[in-house]
């Protein structure tokens, strides 16, 4: 598997109403955020939740904020002023790293989280 498809993997393991970091899925795959970020930004994978994907300080780009809206109210992610509310909505690091390596197998930042 490409860093790409396991990028796709971990984003797809975000449930719903939750959100991640690209420093934490960076973290995850032993990698850094902006290879996460290029990644998703040349991705075109159908059905993929990528509004659950954000940075940081949980803003993402701004040509993207319009778009990820309707998903962050329908899935209940608190936001203002175009950066959702990451303290509260940040998935459980723990679990997300579980859940990808029963997908993906061991990763390299898995054991930071448990």
């Amino acid at each position: 598997m490409s860093l790409s498809d396991d990028v796709v993997a971990v984003v797809r393991v975000v449930p719903s109403g939750c959100v991640v970091s690209y420093g934490d899925i960076a973290e995850l795959l032993g990698t850094s955020p902006r290879v996460i970020g290029h990644a998703m930004a040349t991705l075109e994978v159908p059905d993929l939740p990528w509004w659950r994907v954000v940075r940081a300080d949980g803003g993402m780009a701004d040509h993207l904020i319009d778009s990820a809206v309707p998903h962050w109210l329908e899935e209940g992610i608190g936001f203002a002023d175009g950066r959702v509310r990451i303290r509260r909505h940040r998935v459980d690091l723990a679990a997300l790293a579980d859940a990808a390596e029963s997908l993906l197998g061991p990763l390299p930042g898995a054991g930071d989280h448990q």
